[in-house]
């Protein structure tokens, strides 16, 4: 215990233990890696380069990405902005907000529920999936329309499907004409495929995400329309 103490206590002893300390990294620094400023910095890292991800594209998105490069003209240019316009958020509001009308109107409120349902419960599921799949756009050179929001599934492919289609179904309803029931599904269909088209042609989607949206679409009307008629006969 003495000799401690003099060790401490004398120059030559105190000159040692400043050397021994200096030379030594600070425990808590080195063996605690929730203090390290590096360690700290690795979660922000990671998360960034994964949402920075590219979607790496399949054989079936490349092949129809080159196609429809060689299809484009100022005038399919035009028709496609203004198809793509017939699944924008404005103009499904205002159509949706008009069948809604309607619908009062004539008090269905089966239909009405349905109408409900299908498709504003359709668009609010597609934003929850572009955020769990988390797919980057198309990064084209010189893209016709520019997007920074996530790309799968495609949100007008989703919204025509679901209320083109719920449209088609309700007009079917009320015509007793088969032929006016296939001649209004093949419209329907053709102004979906329309829309979807249309997306992938300004390099704002993948056909795949068209095509999930499709699925997705048709799968919750499907749903929707089970969900309502459980309802209607109880």
């Amino acid at each position: 215990m003495v000799i401690s103490e003099r060790w401490c206590l004398s120059p030559p002893g105190v000159k040692r233990l400043s050397e021994n300390l200096l030379s030594k990294s600070p425990p808590a620094l080195c063996n605690n890696p929730y203090k390290s400023p590096s360690t700290l910095q690795l979660p922000y890292v990671s998360y960034q380069n994964k949402s920075n991800q590219r979607y790496e594209k399949g054989a079936f998105d490349e092949a129809a990405e080159a196609w429809v490069e060689q299809q484009i003209t100022p005038v399919h240019t035009g028709l496609m902005l203004l198809l793509t316009q017939l699944a924008s958020t404005g103009v499904m509001v205002v159509l949706t907000a008009l069948v809604a009308a309607v619908l009062v109107l004539r008090r269905s409120d089966y239909w009405l529920g349905r109408l409900g349902l299908s498709v504003p419960g359709c668009i609010l599921l597609n934003e929850v999936l572009k955020y769990l799949f988390h797919r980057s756009r198309p990064a084209l050179a010189h893209p016709l329309v520019k997007l920074e929001s996530y790309s799968f599934p495609s949100g007008h492919a989703v919204s025509a499907t679901v209320f083109y289609g719920f449209l088609a179904i309700l007009l079917c309803s009320s015509v007793p004409s088969k032929v006016r029931r296939v001649a209004i599904r093949v419209a329907a269909i053709a102004l979906i495929l329309a829309v979807g088209f249309s997306r992938v042609y300004l390099g704002v989607h993948y056909p795949t995400d068209v095509l999930g949206g499709m699925f997705e679409g048709a799968a919750w009307l499907n749903i929707a329309g089970m969900v309502t008629n459980r309802h209607r006969l109880t």
